[in-house]
């Protein structure tokens, strides 16, 4: 194969159990595009590389110590080699239409930088319908401010040098969308759902709707990223004023 259209991102950890059902869904997309999977494992120690090396997709695959999803996504843009680059969580799917729509917009428009879509959660079939009584997440379609719903130019995420930051546990994306825009890069959001968010008990939401809030370091990053935003704004402000 020539060099990749588009290259798909995969950071996984201990993803055995879903991660054929997620490479099964970047195989189905619609768009025939050259494209590359990279599935960076983050220090996994289930079947997570076995499970990739057997899949018929022949993903390439890249190894790392644990050090959270952050750091999988820029290990996998900074390997990635397409023009294209998306990503999607271990456990997640894709519709089949995902890559087709998103490259008819950015192909319409060139100085449409990134894409999002809209995302629908499901409950993962293999638990009965109690297991997710308790569950506090967001239900049916809603639009996807998430990495997994995200394709956008390399050139973009070189230009302004947007990376994930490593430091954030939870809400990395929302830190990374921020910086984008503050940066000027020019994204849209398709009304099409693009991407569905596996919900399983033993997850984020779990951990939420057991402690009856959000744990002790969900909320710090949060805190953190609200601190940023406020602080940018303010020196926006502060750069309006002294233009006046």
């Amino acid at each position: 194969m020539g060099t990749p259209f588009f290259s798909v991102i995969i950071p996984a950890w201990n993803a055995s159990a879903t991660l054929h059902e997620t490479l099964d869904s970047i195989a189905e997309q619609n768009d025939h595009s050259p494209r590359e999977v990279i599935v960076v494992d983050d220090g996994s120690s289930d079947r997570t590389v076995e499970v990739a090396e057997r899949h018929a997709s022949h993903p390439r695959i890249v190894r790392k110590a644990n050090g959270g999803a952050p750091s999988a996504l820029n290990v996998g843009i900074k390997a990635a080699q397409g023009a294209v680059l998306a990503f999607l969580d271990a456990d997640d799917l894709w519709m089949p239409d995902k890559l087709a729509l998103q490259w008819a917009a950015l192909d319409l428009d060139p100085s449409l930088d990134a894409v999002l879509g809209h995302s629908e959660t499901f409950e993962s079939p293999e638990y009965p319908a109690e297991a997710f009584v308790s569950l506090h997440y967001k239900k049916g379609r809603y639009p996807g401010y998430l990495a997994s719903s995200l394709a956008v130019r390399r050139s973009a995420v070189e230009r302004l040098g947007v990376l994930f930051d490593e430091g954030l546990r939870t809400g990395s994306f929302i830190d990374w969308y921020r910086r984008a825009i503050a940066g000027g890069m020019k994204m849209t959001m398709l009304d099409e759902t693009v991407h569905r968010r596996r919900i399983r008990p033993g997850t984020l939401s779990r951990r939420v709707a057991v402690t009856g809030g959000a744990p002790a370091g969900m909320a710090s990053d949060f805190l953190e990223i609200a601190r940023r935003a406020i602080m940018a704004k303010r020196a926006e402000d502060d750069g309006e004023k002294g233009a006046q």
